[in-house]
């Protein structure tokens, strides 16, 4: 509690200190108390640095990310912003920005004044790059920040440094990870030296009608199905595919799944694994995935 607090709560200056003498209450800001026999967690870190700065500073970027619990890692300083007519002295474990926070992207959450989900998610993206970025904005998305909301406020917040990264993803969630991904996974089998396969095939499935395979090696029954971020797949969307997936294992598919953040991250991964299911499904044969697509040239089988 900040001091204030306690002199609000009855006690004086005089019995504040002698506490603090007794080692019953710890100094842990400046101007803040702790009980001794409270944990320092990372949360009681921020809401210490938050007494600390005042009641009209506005906790922002990655620490209102995790203040939010949209990420489980907590930033090593607070990143708290102040107006620019402030002027407060230097804290350990705080980073003081100025910044003045519309009141509409403000709101109170478990006693701590904190921008908005939208805010902060843009923010917290702006410093956090294009891939970490990427993975806790698929998150804010899952757990119901609106994509429109943070359009808007990308609108007002165009000049602000990061800006670029932020409209980067915002398109990337708007189904852009989706195309990305597949041009991402069309380059990697290409510079792999993968061929044999063709990319949008159609197929029509008993029990199930027609299907457009991503990526398909049909002479293997080798099938790449790809996906952007996860948000975009609801209950409605998971079911439909796994019934479509259902149908095309019986219909003698091997289906392997990727995504944006393997593509990105993983890419090495992706090409093993695909390489791996087109020779347990030519077991006999040694294959060297080279070629124009559509080809797959056999070769004498490898020495081990």
């Amino acid at each position: 509690m900040a001091v204030s607090q306690a002199e609000e709560a009855g006690f004086t200056r005089a019995q504040i200190a002698a506490r603090v003498r007794k080692g019953e209450w710890l100094r842990d800001q400046r101007g803040v108390l702790r009980a001794a026999d409270h944990p320092v967690t990372p949360r009681s870190r921020v809401r210490a640095a938050m007494l600390s700065v005042g009641s009209d500073a506005t906790l922002v970027g990655r620490s209102a990310a995790f203040w939010w619990r949209l990420t489980d890692v907590a930033p090593h300083d607070v990143e708290i912003a102040v107006d620019h007519a402030r002027q407060p002295r230097p804290r350990t474990g705080v980073r003081l920005v100025r910044r003045a926070i519309p009141p509409e992207d403000r709101v109170v959450v478990d006693g701590v004044a904190v921008t908005k989900k939208p805010a902060t998610v843009l923010a917290a993206v702006a410093s956090l790059g294009l891939d970490l970025g990427a993975q806790l904005m698929d998150r804010a998305l899952q757990a119901g920040v609106g994509l429109e909301a943070m359009r808007e406020v990308h609108r007002r917040t165009v000049g602000r440094h990061g800006a670029v990264v932020a409209l980067q993803l915002l398109l990337l969630a708007a189904g852009g990870a989706r195309s990305e991904a597949e041009r991402t996974a069309h380059r990697l089998l290409r510079g792999a030296g993968i061929g044999g396969w063709t990319a949008d095939h159609e197929v029509v499935l008993r029990g199930y009608g027609l299907a457009v395979l991503d990526i398909a090696f049909t002479d293997r029954r080798v099938l790449v199905e790809i996906d952007g971020w996860a948000y975009h797949r609801d209950l409605r969307a998971f079911l439909r595919d796994a019934r479509r997936q259902n149908a095309l294992m019986l219909d003698g598919w091997v289906v392997i799944r990727t995504n944006w953040f393997e593509l990105r991250d993983s890419p090495d991964l992706f090409v093993r694994t695909v390489a791996e299911a087109l020779a347990v499904q030519a077991p006999v044969l040694g294959l060297n995935f080279g070629g124009e697509s559509g080809q797959i040239l056999r070769v004498s089988p490898p020495k081990s």
